[in-house]
């Protein structure tokens, strides 16, 4: 069993790495392998409502240009997915709403990929 978890923070050593490094840590005692991949500031376009994954259906977007790709990889190898981010101005942070959304788009669009 794996368990992905994506930190939606851009301070790598914050709040946040801390949660979910204490979640991967109690995970990780009962035997589940865990991954964690920094998301929080790098350059995450956020979705152009194109409609090419929903045209294409390979589980991709064809902004192909940021990790997002490769985190959509991750989640649909998973078994779990943890996404933590800080609350910014009642918001989660930017990175993070752009993985939601164009993983969530590409993935309806792929017949349920997740």
């Amino acid at each position: 069993m794996k368990v992905v978890a994506f930190n939606g923070s851009p301070r790598r050593e914050g709040n946040t790495a801390r949660l979910l490094a204490e979640v991967c840590g109690a995970l990780e005692k009962e035997g589940i392998e865990t991954e964690t991949v920094q998301v929080g500031g790098r350059a995450i376009r956020g979705c152009t409502a194109c409609l090419q994954c929903k045209e294409n259906r390979d589980g991709r977007c064809v902004l192909d240009d940021d990790i997002v790709n490769d985190c959509i990889e991750k989640m649909a190898a998973a078994d779990g997915i943890l996404i933590g981010s800080p609350t910014y101005y009642a918001d989660i942070t930017p990175e993070t709403k752009a993985l939601i959304d164009r993983a969530g788009f590409v993935c309806g669009a792929s017949g349920g990929l997740l």
